[in-house]
């Protein structure tokens, strides 16, 4: 941040400078090749941090193989969205079973795509560990009343 401070102070150092010769200088035809050359180191002062992007030549960018195939990185989208979604149930499903004293160990959904690109989930499974297994039914009937579609409830296996 001191870098770009710096360089707004001398940005604005500048433009007063230039201002000031521009008044200064003569008006008639010399005074507009004066003006240009004002305006250019302006414009150099004002791109004068570009001159040390030098140090970008160094960054490393992780690059594509070039046999990766747009189905690979379909896959990997599709994986990613699971996981957002697999997140996003949990915590309605914390959210959800906190105030009947219950807690989802995991909550699983999977999904499809339609043929439009759309996705659904097809099926959500509620994990629930050893300690809230016997409270399953009240759990399955309070998220399929949040979530509105049938919710499915298996204890965790460790």
């Amino acid at each position: 941040m001191d870098a770009v401070r710096d360089w707004a102070i001398g940005l604005c150092l500048a433009a007063v400078a230039c201002t000031m010769l521009q008044m200064l200088g003569p008006k008639g035809g010399m005074g507009r090749i004066f003006k240009i050359l004002i305006a250019a180191f302006f414009i150099c002062c004002l791109c004068m941090p570009l001159l040390k992007l030098k140090s970008l030549e160094n960054l490393t960018l992780p690059q594509l193989d070039g046999a990766v195939s747009s189905d690979q990185l379909q896959e990997q989208v599709n994986s990613q969205l699971s996981r957002q979604i697999d997140v996003s149930l949990k915590k309605v499903a914390d959210e959800t079973l906190k105030n009947y004293g219950i807690t989802a160990a995991k909550v699983a959904a999977e999904t499809d795509t339609s043929e439009d690109g759309g996705i659904y989930i097809t099926r959500i499974t509620l994990y629930l560990d050893k300690q809230n297994i016997a409270k399953a039914i009240a759990a399955k009937q309070v998220m399929e009343q949040r979530l509105g579609t049938e919710v499915f409830v298996e204890e965790l296996k460790t």
